[in-house]
């Protein structure tokens, strides 16, 4: 058997073993996703050794957890052996890990993050408009055409990226989007930028404009080292990988309207080739003369009308535009394992240039052709299976046929199909991004593929004459259609760059993901934002957004955003049971942002987090109901109360047992701190009273359990012991079961733990987590983090003009 029929075989036989259909058992996804347990394991691993006539050990199911790396394990291994395939074959392009697109940031005009971008999307809205009035204000001039562009571009939130704003106001504005929307784009992916530090990840952004650099420049009697680094497209890369911490490699790149799209194929070859583990790709482009826009259109290259009519009839040049687009990009079954939520997988990509055409700036369709076929063959699909391309598609009277006619002979007349391929442009929606064209037709492309809708493309009539339609089975959507069903169904991406150099990638459905169990448990809910004002806007934001979610998953969301965001100084952490309760606990940070409820706390954390104290009292004042619902209520601490239990039992007469309770209130305390532990906390000292100074003993590791045992019986322990202040001073003190009599429960210093039942441990985890004493290192649970709500920069107005050389400019002051 080759490795596809062994592929084939897998499936079908784990079909039969976990009842399921056939077409339902995804390559990618983990053996254990469908119940495999071991002793089936075991079963199939003996009919595959039977089938393939050689030993196969039950173990390779988890060194290599699914169908997909399975079988190049074992294609591998037979190379090894029997030397059987060639060189070639061993290297076919479409045996590669698909690239996972597992984050999105944007802006683009008029919308900020995938999820705005998604509505105006499917709303068909256009969003082209004057240049802003604004800009004039800044001194930039006025461009005296319609575009795609973004309002209050001047805001920056500097300090947040611990800039001052002598630099800010001297980079370029490209640059500071990238860091906004880089940022927003890594919690999209529900991944904590702290832990890409010291990583090979690497960084590969499109640009090629640089109106702000220029000008800046060119003022030759203010210039200043950060005006050289603010404008160089170098930088725009590579402050990225130096605010992360990033070690891989960093390139900006200009191939003019392909940019962003070159960019995203390096990187998918960066990840292929093993040089970069992940990588954040994208492009940015900002319009700040009037120069070049001025130049096209005396061209005849800009629409009059200032809108993309793409394949229409009318078609007659594009309008510019501007924005910032990046993807986070990561090996899928690396995404996979690490429960990342996928918008859509990149099997393959292609990069060619036109060659010697009719002009430097002149399409030319044969090498189109050979670009679809390149990416096609390196993505290990058939033409055919294509149904959807998001063309380059600018609105251009003879690009847009020289396009279609390229597509038509690759899709439709190679391959016989008869079936619709539906062809799209964003740049109808937005204009023409230039630099960034590329990135925002992947984006939404990726969007098409997650969600199986294809929005409409705007301003189309009635096709351009010179493209022949009949002859292929091409329709543009003039309302939302639905992508055609099934896993195998793949989209196109081109992009163009009017220098020569084309780019066309593959995007592929994302795996199909078993849906969570429904759970009725609280949950743990936590924010936090750089200042005091910023969290209150996001807790507003979070309430807002939660009206509009049906039915969230808030245990994976929760988990997301306490596991997968940077936690800031200004935290917010909430215990709650149902969207409604959470709903209201964020109107109450709203309305009251420094009062802490049991069920909701509010803390700022200093950049060194206290130091914690344990103290153990001499009785347990929780009642035995409640008592009984602490011992059953954590697994650790039911595990750790038993031991003590059990062993006490073991070790003393019953009789005595039954009539001295002294040790439930040590069981219960040394669970307790048990729990903490695995928690990753740890006390720098422990101090007790009475029953309390013999688990005090046993946590600093002075006492075996079995020596605790038996000074509790002697009731060997302090009577009273009140701790000296300056052991506590500083300190937070974790109270152990219940308060002490000597200290004010009201108090920030103390921290009562009283509970191991569910709502007692998140009320725990709270009051922890805003201290900056608790953030789980890992969980199983999956993420979903996409279209989550971004974070609420504080804007303020950078901008470098003839009247703020100094370095102050609108009541802010610089510090350098």
């Amino acid at each position: 058997m080759n490795s596809n029929e062994v592929l084939q075989w897998l499936r079908i036989e784990i079909a039969l073993l976990v009842d399921r259909k056939e077409e339902e058992i995804d390559i990618h996804e983990p053996f254990s996703s469908y119940g495999l347990d071991s002793a089936k394991t075991m079963l199939l691993s003996g009919e595959l050794g039977a089938v393939l006539n050689m030993p196969v050990s039950p173990t390779l199911f988890w060194d290599y957890p699914s169908i997909y790396e399975l079988c190049g394990y074992l294609r591998r291994d037979e190379a090894h052996k029997w030397k059987q395939e060639t060189a070639s074959s061993r290297e076919v392009p479409n045996q590669r890990d698909p690239i996972a697109i597992i984050g999105i940031g944007c802006r683009f005009p008029n919308v900020s993050g995938s999820g705005e971008f998604w509505e105006l999307l499917l709303q068909g809205l256009d969003a082209v408009s004057d240049y802003p009035a604004e800009r004039e204000k800044l001194g930039e001039g006025k461009v005296d055409r319609q575009g795609g562009y973004l309002n209050q571009i001047d805001g920056f939130d500097y300090p947040f990226f611990s800039l001052s704003y002598r630099e800010a106001i001297r980079m370029d504005p490209q640059q500071r989007l990238l860091l906004e929307v880089a940022w927003e784009a890594l919690m999209d992916a529900g991944i904590s930028p702290e832990s890409l530090a010291n990583t090979r990840s690497g960084v590969f952004i499109g640009i090629s404009n640089s109106d702000y650099g220029r000008r800046e420049l060119e003022a030759a009697d203010e210039l200043h080292i950060h005006s050289v680094v603010g404008s160089a497209l170098c930088i725009a890369a590579n402050r990225l990988s130096y605010f992360l911490g990033l070690q891989g490699p960093s390139m900006a790149i200009d191939t003019a309207c392909s940019s962003s799209l070159v960019a995203v194929h390096q990187a998918c070859c960066s990840i292929w080739s093993g040089e970069s583990q992940q990588a954040i790709a994208g492009g940015v482009n900002v319009i700040l003369s009037n120069a070049v826009t001025s130049s096209l259109s005396k061209a005849g290259m800009l629409a009059a009308d200032d809108r993309c009519k793409t394949f229409d009839i009318r078609a007659d040049g594009y309008v510019r535009g501007e924005g910032c687009g990046i993807v986070i990009l990561k090996p899928l079954t690396r995404a996979l394992a690490d429960g990342d939520e996928v918008y859509a997988v990149i099997p393959g990509s292609a990069v060619n240039q036109d060659g010697r055409s009719n002009g430097i700036t002149a399409p030319n369709q044969s090498a189109q052709e050979k670009l679809l076929r390149s990416a096609y063959a390196n993505a290990g699909i058939q033409p055919c299976q294509l149904g959807y391309i998001e063309a380059h598609g600018t609105g251009t009277y003879l690009g847009d046929p020289i396009e279609v006619k390229a597509l038509g002979q690759v899709l439709a007349q190679e391959c016989g199909r008869t079936d619709t391929v539906f062809l799209g442009s964003v740049k109808s929606n937005i204009g023409h991004l230039e630099s960034a064209a590329g990135i925002a037709g992947l984006i939404k492309t990726a969007l098409i593929m997650k969600h199986g809708i294809i929005p409409s493309s705007l301003h189309f009539q009635k096709w351009n004459p010179e493209i022949p339609h009949e002859s292929f089975p091409f329709v543009v959507p003039t309302q939302c259609a639905d992508l055609r069903s099934g896993k195998e169904v793949y989209a196109g991406v081109s992009s163009f760059g009017f220098g020569g150099t084309n780019a066309h990638i593959v995007l592929g459905r994302p795996p199909h993901r078993l849906p969570e169990q429904s759970e009725s448990a609280p949950f743990l809910f936590t924010l936090s934002a750089a200042r005091k004002e910023g969290l209150s806007a996001l807790a507003q934001t979070y309430a807002d957004w939660l009206k509009h979610v049906s039915q969230p998953d808030l245990p994976s969301i929760c988990s997301t955003l306490l596991q997968g965001r940077k936690h800031h100084e200004h935290r917010l952490a909430i215990a709650a049971s149902s969207k409604e309760s959470l709903m209201k606990a964020l109107q109450d940070e709203v309305s009251a942002p420094d009062i802490s409820l049991p069920w909701k706390s509010y803390g700022h954390v200093l950049s060194n987090p206290p130091q914690m104290v344990y103290y153990f009292p001499a009785h347990d004042m929780s009642d035995a109901d409640a008592g009984l619902e602490e011992i059953t209520g954590d697994a650790l601490f039911q595990q750790a109360y038993f031991v003590v239990s059990q062993l006490y039992r073991q070790l003393v007469p019953e009789s005595f047992a039954q009539s001295h309770g002294d040790w439930q209130t040590f069981a219960k305390q040394y669970a307790h701190a048990e729990m903490l532990r695995h928690w990753g906390i740890q006390p720098v000292s422990c101090m007790g009273e009475g029953v309390g100074s013999i688990t005090a003993l046993v946590v600093e590791g002075q006492l075996s359990l079995p020596q605790a045992i038996e000074r509790l019986v002697r009731q060997d322990y302090d009577a009273s012991v009140k701790p000296e202040a300056e052991k506590t001073r500083g300190k937070v003190v974790v109270c152990i079961s219940s308060a002490p009599v000597w200290m004010s429960q009201k108090e920030d210093s103390i921290i009562v733990c009283n509970g191991s039942s569910m709502i007692g441990k998140l009320q725990l985890q709270c009051q922890l987590f805003v201290k900056g004493l608790y953030v789980p290192e890992s969980s199983e649970r999956r993420k979903v983090s996409h279209m989550l709500p971004g974070y609420p920069w504080n804007h303020q107005s950078c901008w470098k003009t003839a009247g703020n050389h100094s370095g102050e400019s609108n009541g802010i002051t610089c510090f350098c």
